[in-house]
């Protein structure tokens, strides 16, 4: 199920709470994204914030990747911004 058309899509609520909850937990709302860095839901889009996350595509869209939930993983800011994809 493909969620939006464009590449950077506004998320709702809810799914970025589906996004979110696929890095794992480590207490409340506390959670390691797939580099092994600490995130937390409350710091979506804050690039200022030591915990804050985006939206990452694990198949780039450049590459052929999709919008669709199982393409969509939260990562850190720095990490995501230097995948450069």
């Amino acid at each position: 199920m493909q969620i939006r058309p464009k590449h950077r899509p506004q998320w709702t609520e809810e799914e970025l709470d589906v996004i979110f909850s696929k890095a794992t937990l480590v207490l409340g709302e506390l959670r390691k994204d797939a580099s092994g860095v600490y995130i937390h839901r409350d710091a979506y889009g804050k690039a200022e914030h030591p915990l804050g996350w985006e939206v990452d595509h694990i198949k780039p869209i450049s590459e052929g990747g999709t919008n669709e939930l199982s393409n969509l993983r939260p990562l850190n800011i720095p990490a995501n911004r230097g995948r450069n994809n």
